[in-house]
């Protein structure tokens, strides 16, 4: 389901809160040694309990909502950084691919319950009907490289890190997409933008789906005790 809340606004903040999403599910989709869940992915779902079952009212109330997000807000310089050139990396992307991407919000799935993804574009081609997303990346220089130098399709970028993939699958799957274009960009270069095609798993997608449900079920029994 598309939605159309402004990213990083207070609504798009209370889209996503107790959700599971795009940017973070990758956490779920690793085992620890002797559990179905690592150590990391544990920590997640504490996370979302504890969302969970926030008292409504800060939720509720813009001030306090925005006090709780100041409090529990970890964004580093780099994010930062990343987050003004997105912009940049859109119209860039525009204009050589001829495809204007619209903004979107917290896109929830129609199926799974407190799972939700947000493209950094959205793309419907009016001639066809076909869609697509993307998800921007914009990291230091040697990131870029990195990316330029080892990504080129599905396998690739889940060697080179495993969370962007499952981010991008996410925004399909959330999405309804055909694909999800992922864009590396870094102003300072000669070549300052590298996009790669990332196109539907349905394997993948099932592993989600379970992982999702396995995660959602222990949030739950986590709540009740």
């Amino acid at each position: 389901m598309i939605s159309n809340e402004q990213q990083h606004s207070l609504e798009w903040f209370r889209a996503r809160i107790g959700r599971i999403t795009g940017s973070q599910v990758g956490l779920l989709m690793k085992s620890g040694r002797k559990d179905y869940f690592s150590d990391t992915a544990k920590a997640y779902i504490y996370l979302l309990a504890a969302e969970r079952a926030m008292n409504p009212a800060i939720l509720a109330d813009d001030e306090l909502f925005q006090e709780y997000l100041q409090q529990v807000d970890t964004t580093t310089k780099a994010m930062r950084w990343g987050t003004e050139q997105e912009e940049n990396a859109r119209q860039l992307y525009e204009q050589l691919t001829g495809r204007h991407a619209t903004e979107v919000g917290a896109c929830l799935h129609p199926s799974i319950p407190h799972f939700a993804s947000s493209p950094d574009g959205f793309y419907t081609d009016s001639a066809t009907g076909e869609t697509g997303c993307l998800e921007i990346k914009c990291p230091n220089q040697a990131t870029f490289m990195k990316y330029c130098a080892e990504v080129s399709d599905n396998a690739s970028l889940l060697a080179a890190k495993y969370e962007y993939f499952y981010q991008c699958m996410a925004h399909m799957m959330c999405t309804g997409a055909s694909w999800c274009d992922f864009i590396t960009y870094c102003p300072f270069q000669s070549s300052p933008i590298h996009i790669v095609r990332i196109t539907p798993d349905q394997q993948v997608f099932s592993d989600m789906a379970e992982r999702i449900a396995k995660a959602n079920e222990l949030i739950d029994e986590i709540i009740t005790r």
